[in-house]
């Protein structure tokens, strides 16, 4: 009885031991550790209206930042320059932060990281506006970024948005499969599922085209056959190379989403 006591407890020390090992706590650079670049996506309400965000940003160790922004208000998109500030909670341990755009005008952002410190969530928390979302960091892509990056491999879509002209909420989800040429391809395996509100459901095939350029930036287009228009979008590219974070560029339309492999 003795030696099962201690076997149990053994194991217990043992469990424990590893649970604890594999937790990597967030550092006061966690941000910033090498190449420091993060996607952002987030979605809600502001005082112009519907908001959509997409952002990618480098991250110093310093605490300052630089990046693009791609956001949509009310369905009408605009692609900027931002820069601002950041910093971990003291201590920086808990993995949660600050990030402020102070360039060209304030956003004050909360955010949570995982505890890899590779991605987590993120608040707006100006006055007016309700807004959540989510950060992945771009990680290591050692062949560098291209339409190779996705050749020959399929993601996951997920999409969620407001189109006006169609009754408001609209959902998305499918296969895509990146043909990794230039320009790019893109196939629904073997279609694509939109509810599009009031304009009903649809489970279609779909083709696309893509480019994904040398900074981890994008575009591309999808084509649901037979509902007669398309959706372009602007895209970031992380998780190293196995998710795409994008938004929607046509007019009068707040929807975001991701691929994801």
């Amino acid at each position: 009885m003795k030696k099962t006591s201690l076997f149990v407890v053994l194991m217990l020390i043992t469990v424990i031991g590893a649970g604890t090992a594999s937790f990597a706590a967030c550092t006061a650079t966690t941000l910033s550790t090498a190449p420091g670049v993060w996607g952002i996506e987030s979605y809600g309400s502001s005082p112009g209206g519907l908001d959509n965000i997409l952002m990618q940003v480098t991250f110093v160790s310093g605490g300052t930042f630089t990046g693009t922004e791609y956001q949509s208000i009310a369905g009408t998109l605009s692609t900027f320059a931002i820069s601002g500030t950041w910093a971990m909670a003291s201590p920086a341990s808990t993995c949660q932060g600050t990030m402020i755009v102070t360039s060209p005008s304030t956003q004050t952002f909360n955010f949570a990281l995982d505890n890899g410190g590779k991605g987590g969530n993120i608040v707006q928390i100006d006055p007016g506006y309700t807004q959540v979302g989510f950060m992945v960091a771009q990680g290591t892509i050692t062949a560098g970024c291209s339409n190779k990056l996705s050749k020959n491999k399929q993601f996951s879509l997920y999409s969620n948005g407001t189109i006006p002209a169609v009754g408001g909420l609209v959902t998305g989800t499918g296969e895509l499969k990146f043909d990794g040429k230039t320009p790019g391809g893109i196939t629904a395996i073997p279609y694509v599922t939109l509810d599009l509100g009031g304009a009903g459901n649809f489970v279609l095939p779909a083709t696309g085209t893509y480019t994904t350029n040398p900074n981890c930036t994008g575009t591309g287009t999808l084509t649901p056959t037979g509902l007669g228009s398309s959706f372009s979008v602007d895209s970031v590219v992380v998780a190293g190379g196995k998710e795409f974070l994008w938004i929607v560029t046509n007019p009068g339309d707040n929807i975001s989403g991701y691929f994801l492999q």
